[in-house]
């Protein structure tokens, strides 16, 4: 019966799916489709969330949004603009003075600040020192002040008592637990004194020439903010900081760093499974509609009514898939949030429309990228070819197709993460994996011949199908070691992430750190130290440095104003800047050593000698090479009123997450003998004997301590939250890649069908028929799970190196995980999959393959 020309397209297409909807033929494509949109949405959406809640997390470490420091107090123009914006402003003046009680003396960190501090985080004190519960306060009132816990015992005073700061006598009103903005900074005065800002004037301590820090906090809302941000930062000059907390904090930035990276890694991921999961659907849709258009061909159906209908067709199913994936995706959100109220707080945070467009994006691009070239060879389909059996698009050859999916896949990452070398590095390896697969595949199937005629009848069964259906094996080969080797590179990445995360502060990690330590103090201090078995990684004298010309040639240091990086180093000059080489844009804590020291390794160059009387420096391997320096080049340095000329004789690779106390440059004793200095020391000081250390440490006021103890604790907290995240979207991602070799199983079923009814016809029995399926698939999950490792390992490297700036490091057990977990799991859901074709009938199963 030809088809009348009167019939409309579009009602063959709503007759062809509503058809195909009630015999469940469409299941798998439905379920790709909504499989990606679904990952990508609630992967998307979570990811946002969780990066909103660190972020809002990390501020709390600088007790808001944004920073500005300097070193005058702010015009009036820039406090009027902040109104304007509607921005919330919160002031701090820091400086360093001595606090006498009595005839006792400390040197502390003054800190004046506002009532409206903080803005972010909490100022948390107890007022005695026996309550165990802290009190939330803003800034202290006046005539009053909070101080750290050491200041008691080192001053011998309690709370209730008066100290004097300046002229000012105050009343301590409490001991401060938690420091919101507590210092970073390696060279501190000592313990942390608060008080109104009202009374820093009071206390005269503001005088001309007076070394003194204004902070102005802002927080608001993040448009608000960056408008702010855009208007002040052209503004600022090279003694001006505007920062936020990555700025601010090196240790700090590098977690919210990795801890970004990594969420947008997972995200892409799911990306690249949901591809695959539509690339998997798309093949098999074509594969079962050849017969159909045939049909139609027949019948007498043009090639642009065929189109339409199946243009339709895929339409409508991409629109009910995206729609479905939405939900299903939303609701995934809803339970990931769930999952993660008690460790990370989301109420403040605001799912975007950022993850929806970027879903239904995926959901287009996935429908049209991957279905052009199934329906484009669908419409060829001859009634011919399909009367002979054979099916168009089993063919594998390479071809300019297959570059339209690539591309869409290399945009979709790329639209997602931003980060041209995330995308790239993952795009390569997936390109080398698929490569080396293929060509993988047939050299397998070539070689199964051989052992399978040594095997059991099963096992050779099983070999024979291997080696039967090479290309489309290399196919599923292809698709199994792509999900395989995601899974293993989220599960590995995350590991060394959160490894490095913990290497920051082993067993034994200093928590205390003692500067200004005289020649004088050193021997009573190193008797308490050894007598009382307190951990210590010994006493080094350290002198303040500039880097003030190389080879002659004047340093030039230009700091970066938006980010406010002390450690950062100079920017390229341009024009407009002073000439000269590049330099350090910070002062430097510089020492001497008369042997190399732990976790730090001589790469060029050697050490020299202990009696050795010629000045020499030894450099740090990164900044020799930022800087550009090299063996024999003179370097002079500033130390107050010194000026040294030295020789580069060395250059060191520094392990600087080892925590111990490492320099950039370190001299021999000759260069710096005849200089006046003081020591540095590390100590790791017990809870329960930080009162004692405390009492000992009020006999030397002028030391000053920093209790990084408090710093370890903030850290900590930060990364036990981004820990959590980083599990749930593990948990998604798994989902992902889990549901995409099902898909990929299901997609062979047809083909495997029409072999059980030829082999059940021939006199094969069940048991045989089930150990050769299970053998196919434990081969297939076996050998990708190889590959996927070999993938794996190459993709975490170019990760490892390129993108977070890890040291790289091989992972042996994920090998054994993937060969196991590819097996056991490929070969479980092949044998789920075909286990109700195996119970059934010779009869029933040629009926269906009719």
């Amino acid at each position: 019966m030809e088809i009348k020309k009167s019939t409309s397209w579009y009602s063959h297409s709503l007759r062809l799916l509503k058809n195909e909807i009630r015999r469940g033929e469409l299941t798998i494509i439905f379920l790709a489709i909504v499989l990606a949109v679904a990952t990508v949405f609630s992967l998307a959406g979570f990811t946002e969330q969780i990066k909103q809640a660190i972020v809002t997390s990390s501020t709390n470490t600088i007790a808001a949004d944004r920073v500005l420091r300097l070193n005058s107090p702010a015009s009036t123009e820039i406090l009027s603009k902040s109104k304007e914006e509607k921005l919330r402003v919160a002031r701090k003046i820091e400086t360093e003075s001595m606090a006498f009680a009595g005839d006792n003396m400390l040197l502390a960190e003054i800190n004046a600040i506002s009532s409206e501090y903080p803005l972010r985080g909490e100022l948390r004190i107890k007022t005695s020192e026996d309550q165990q519960d802290t009190i939330l306060v803003n800034g202290p009132p006046e005539g009053s002040v909070w101080v750290e816990a050491s200041v008691l015992s080192r001053m011998q005073v309690d709370i209730g008592d008066t100290i004097e700061i300046g002229v000012l006598p105050l009343t301590i009103g409490g001991i401060v637990t938690d420091i919101p903005d507590r210092s970073y900074r390696a060279f501190i005065a000592g313990p942390s004194i608060f008080l109104n800002i009202d009374d820093m004037e009071k206390t005269e301590l503001i005088q001309p020439g007076s070394r003194l820090e204004y902070k102005y906090l802002f927080a608001g809302e993040q448009d608000n903010i960056e408008s702010f941000e855009k208007w002040l930062t052209p503004q600022l000059n090279d003694t001006q900081r505007w920062y936020d907390a990555k700025a601010a904090q090196n240790r700090l930035s590098r977690v919210l760093d990795s801890a970004e990276k990594f969420l947008s890694l997972a995200s892409m991921l799911g990306i690249v499974l949901a591809a695959v999961a539509v690339a998997v659907a798309s093949r098999r849709y074509g594969q079962r509609h050849q017969a159909t258009v045939a049909v139609f061909k027949a019948l007498g159906a043009t090639i642009n009514h065929i189109s339409k209908v199946y243009i339709m067709h895929w339409g409508l199913l991409s629109v009910i898939s995206i729609t479905v994936g939405l939900l299903l995706g939303y609701g995934l959100i809803l339970l990931g949030q769930e999952a993660v109220k008690n460790f990370i707080e989301l109420d403040n945070t605001t799912l975007t429309l950022m993850p929806f467009i970027t879903a239904i994006a995926t959901g287009l691009i996935c429908a049209i990228a991957f279905a052009i070239h199934p329906l484009s060879e669908l419409m060829k389909t001859s009634p011919l070819l399909v009367i002979r059996g054979m099916s168009q698009l089993t063919k594998n050859k390479m071809s300019l197709h297959h570059a339209i999916p690539l591309v869409a896949l290399f945009v979709l990452l790329f639209m997602f993460s931003q980060d041209l070398k995330m995308s790239a590095s993952l795009l390569f390896g997936g390109l080398l994996v698929s490569l080396v697969l293929l060509g993988f595949g047939k050299l397998l199937m070539t070689a199964s011949r051989s052992a399978g005629t040594k095997a059991g009848k099963a096992l050779h069964l099983a070999l024979a199908n291997l080696k039967r259906r090479a290309n489309e094996n290399s196919v599923q080969l292809v698709s199994f070691t792509i999900a395989i080797q995601l899974l293993l590179l989220i599960t590995v990445m995350k590991t060394s992430i959160i490894e490095e995360w913990q290497e920051q502060f082993p067993e034994g990690t200093p928590n205390h750190y003692l500067m200004n330590i005289t020649e004088q103090q050193v021997q009573p201090l190193s008797d308490y130290v050894e007598q009382e078995g307190i951990a210590n990684q010994g006493f080094y004298p350290v002198y303040r440095g500039r880097l003030a010309a190389i080879n002659d040639e004047k340093t030039v240091s230009k700091r970066n104003r938006n980010t406010g990086n002390d450690n950062e180093l100079a920017t390229e000059k341009s024009d407009s800047e002073e000439e000269g080489r590049r330099g350090m844009g910070r002062e430097l804590g510089l020492t001497w050593f008369n042997e190399v020291q732990p976790n730090n390794e001589v790469i060029e160059g050697t050490w020299w000698e202990s009696n050795d009387q010629m000045p020499q420096v030894s450099v740090e391997s990164n900044v020799a090479e930022r800087l550009d320096i090299k063996l024999g080049d003179e370097l002079t340095f500033t130390l107050a009123t010194n000026t040294l000329k030295v020789p580069v004789t060395s250059i060191r690779k520094v392990n600087w997450q080892s925590r111990q106390l490492n320099f950039i440059m370190v001299f021999n004793k000759a260069a710096l003998e005849q200089i006046e200095t003081t020591s540095i020391s590390a100590w790791m000081v017990p809870e329960d004997k930080k009162n004692e250390v405390y009492k000992f440490l009020s006999e030397f006021p002028t030391i000053s301590i920093m209790d990084f103890g408090a710093i370890m604790k903030q850290l900590n907290k930060m990364i036990e939250q981004v820990s959590v995240a980083i599990e749930l979207i593990l948990v998604l991602v798994i989902l992902a890649g889990s549901l995409v070799l099902v898909a990929q199983v299901q997609a062979s079923m047809e083909e495997r069908e029409r072999e059980l009814a030829i082999l059940r016809t021939l006199g094969a029995k069940g048991s045989l028929l089930r150990n050769s399926v299970l053998f196919e698939f434990v081969a297939l999950g076996a050998i990708a799970g190889l590959m996927a490792s070999v993938a794996m390992e190459i993709a975490v490297y170019l990760l490892q190196t390129q993108v977070f700036q890890m040291d790289p490091s091989f992972h042996f057990d994920a090998w054994v995980i993937g060969i196991g977990a590819g097996a056991s799991f490929v070969g479980v859901m092949g044998m789920l999959s075909c286990w109700r074709l195996l119970s059934l009938s010779s009869v029933t199963l040629i009926r269906r393959t009719m």
